[in-house]
């Protein structure tokens, strides 16, 4: 899987325009979930890691996306929901193409326990670029605010 780090960069990219920006917030912190929900524990009980891999399926991220989204207001409920399924599918997205040395992630569970990947790059082969990402994302940050500020010194519209 790529690094937490990768999997935020990844959505904030996405999620730059200004279309996007009500679900920014719900789909970061979706394309964060799947790992959040299964690194601690496995980290924590690694004899567990069956339970753990069932865990980091669609099926499980899914549901837990719409237990999440019941906690919001009713206004917003459905731009939390839509969010964060976004942002575990991008998740999901990144993780099939990574290899594995035992045994992949079970996409298809409960349904099957067969686990596939696409297999083009090891997990470790992200964290060489996270300094790029980090700095990348800064740079993104600073020549907005610099556009956005020279717009509303020049006054357009």
């Amino acid at each position: 899987m790529p690094d937490l780090i990768t999997h935020f960069a990844s959505a904030y990219f996405v999620s730059r325009t200004s279309r996007f920006a009500r679900y920014r917030i719900p789909f970061y912190l979706g394309v964060l979930l799947p790992d959040l929900t299964t690194r601690p524990i496995y980290i924590i009980f690694p004899p567990a890691s069956r339970v753990v891999y069932s865990m980091h399926t669609p099926i499980f991220v899914y549901l837990f996306c719409l237990l999440i989204a019941e906690f919001f207001d009713k206004s917003i409920r459905a731009y939390v929901r839509i969010g964060l399924i976004l942002g575990s599918t991008l998740h999901f997205g990144l993780d099939i193409f990574q290899k594995h040395l035992i045994t992949s992630y079970y996409w298809l569970y409960p349904f099957s326990w067969v686990s596939t990947d696409i297999g083009f790059w090891w997990p470790d082969q992200f964290l060489k670029i996270v300094p790029l990402w980090i700095i990348s994302i800064l740079v993104c940050e600073v020549s907005i605010n610099l556009i956005h500020k020279k717009k509303i010194h020049n006054n357009l519209p």
